[in-house]
């Protein structure tokens, strides 16, 4: 069981955010304790879902069912949402008005497999009808082992896409958080070379704040994909027709 003050003391003193090139936090050991290995024994995908398998990103798996989840995960995930936590998060990242997503729109339990990858990009911005911007992301990561050989270390990218300024590999308690901009460029874009009965297992919590404005471009409400520099990759829009190229670049959407 998560000792709430013992946490929010450990957080509140541990999490230092670096403002450059955009807002982000990197810490080896998030929860203190034993916690987090009943958080990553209790991993397991409670569906057999089907596999994303894309141009951008294949053998992903994701669950965000939160009344659904294994019970050390659920509670974890309560904890990340409390109001406590979201004021340190405020506090930390300057922002007011942050607030959780009970529907993991996105979120929840991500797993990948051997030949697995998530190309380069940055996230949607908007959520469709729910007036909400995100604007942060929480990446905690569940594996106990982890051989850096097998890739899939998380790389965060400056917004010109020229310089991978933080590379972190998915081991137990390795925790990643960064504001979500229009060019917080990230992802795991080298195929795993894991076994195939191990998977690179993380908790993905997004945070937002709440956004009224009427206007926005179609654009934001996907993920766009970033090709890296000198490497032979696609980007966005390559996977569509020269007219949804042309809507999501200049159509604007009422919500």
């Amino acid at each position: 069981m998560i000792n709430y003050k013992e946490f929010l003391d450990y957080h509140e003193k541990n999490l230092v955010v670096h403002e450059n090139p955009y807002q982000h936090l990197h810490l080896n050991d998030f929860l203190p304790g034993d916690f987090i290995n009943s958080v990553a024994k209790d991993f397991i995908i409670p569906r057999n879902l089907k596999k994303n398998d894309a141009m951008f990103q294949k053998t992903k798996q994701a669950f965000n069912i939160l009344e659904e989840f294994p019970k050390n995960i659920k509670e974890l995930v309560h904890y990340l949402h409390s109001r406590e936590f979201i004021n340190i998060l405020e506090r930390k990242f300057k922002l007011t008005g942050l607030v959780s997503d009970p529907l993991m729109q996105g979120g929840g339990m991500h797993q990948s497999g051997t030949g697995g990858y998530l190309k380069i990009h940055s996230d949607f911005i908007y959520l469709k009808k729910r007036k909400l911007k995100r604007r942060i992301n929480l990446l905690l990561y569940l594996n106990d082992t982890w051989n850096k050989n097998w890739n899939g270390a998380l790389e965060l990218w400056d917004q010109k896409m020229e310089n991978n300024f933080l590379k972190i590999y998915p081991q137990i308690n390795n925790c990643v958080m960064f504001r979500t901009d229009l060019e917080s460029n990230h992802g795991f874009p080298e195929p795993l070379e894991c076994p195939s009965d191990i998977f690179r297992k993380s908790l993905a919590i997004y945070y937002y704040t709440e956004d009224k404005g009427l206007f926005k471009f179609r654009k934001y409400y996907f993920a766009r994909w970033k090709k890296r520099p000198n490497q032979s990759e696609p980007k966005f829009g390559d996977n569509q027709s020269l007219l949804r190229k042309i809507i999501n670049k200049y159509l604007i959407r009422l919500d």
